[in-house]
């Protein structure tokens, strides 16, 4: 019998803590992929010093400046 009680409760908590979850995130205010959290002040300060965007800025690959010829190894020994 105490089992049975105590199965329930655990089914009963685990069914509440669902629909709660549930609930907050269909009525969440903000969309976005951070959905509300904390960490937003960070993310506008970020828009604000440019460094967050929509698409990665993707950099110049290097330039070789030496040809294969010219590149010598030195063993230390």
């Amino acid at each position: 019998m105490i089992q049975t009680i105590l199965a329930l409760t655990i089914v009963g908590l685990a069914v509440a803590k669902t629909v709660y979850s549930l609930y907050k995130s269909i009525t969440t205010k903000e969309k976005g992929l951070c959905g509300g959290c904390a960490s937003c002040d960070l993310k506008n300060e970020l828009k604000k010093k440019g460094k967050l965007g929509a698409k990665p800025q993707i950099s110049k690959p290097t330039t070789v400046l030496f040809a294969n010829g010219e590149l010598k190894y030195v063993p230390k020994g």
